[in-house]
């Protein structure tokens, strides 16, 4: 029997044209399972190579808060995933502009709302050049939204300083 017969058929039965066709289908669609499973468990590789869980040290600022709230912060160890202590805390009275009878611009110090300013070490993650917070990187001027337990306070972020 002949490999291919007089009308082009491998082993007398299947038209050759017709084998290549499924041949190359095949190969297409396992190169392109490879290609695809390949490639997510090379990134799962990198990202767990690059990404180091560190520490962050973070000047954060509260404006405009009553009292009572700059009151509730605490200081020391949080019992948190996000922040892991406040090293530091200082209220002062929050500063507004106000105006005089001729239209004078003046900074006093509002009577009841304070201004808290808070060192804080956050728990992050170091990927490449970025820090990240919450998956987004962290910098000078992002707002972050944070629960010290007893409060939970929207603030901006004024200062960073990575730990190593």
């Amino acid at each position: 029997m002949d490999f291919i017969d007089d009308q082009g058929r491998l082993f007398g039965k299947i038209n050759i044209i017709d084998a290549l066709a499924v041949l190359l289908v095949l190969a297409v669609a396992a190169a392109g399972t490879a290609f695809v499973l390949g490639a997510d468990e090379q990134a799962t590789t990198t990202n767990q190579k690059t990404n180091q869980q560190t520490k962050t040290t973070v000047t954060y600022q509260v404006t405009g808060v009553q009292p009572y709230v700059a009151d509730a912060i605490p200081n020391g160890p949080i019992k948190s995933d996000a922040i892991a202590a406040v090293t530091n805390k200082s209220v002062r009275p929050t500063e507004v502009i106000v105006t005089d009878q001729n239209g004078t611009l003046y900074d006093r110090p509002h009577p009841r709302k304070k201004t808290v300013t808070l060192q804080l070490s956050l728990n992050t993650t170091k990927r490449e050049n970025d820090v990240l917070f919450r998956d987004k990187p962290l910098e000078v001027g992002r707002q972050l939204t944070l629960d010290f337990g007893p409060v939970t306070v929207k603030g901006t972020v004024t200062k960073l300083t990575p730990k190593n």
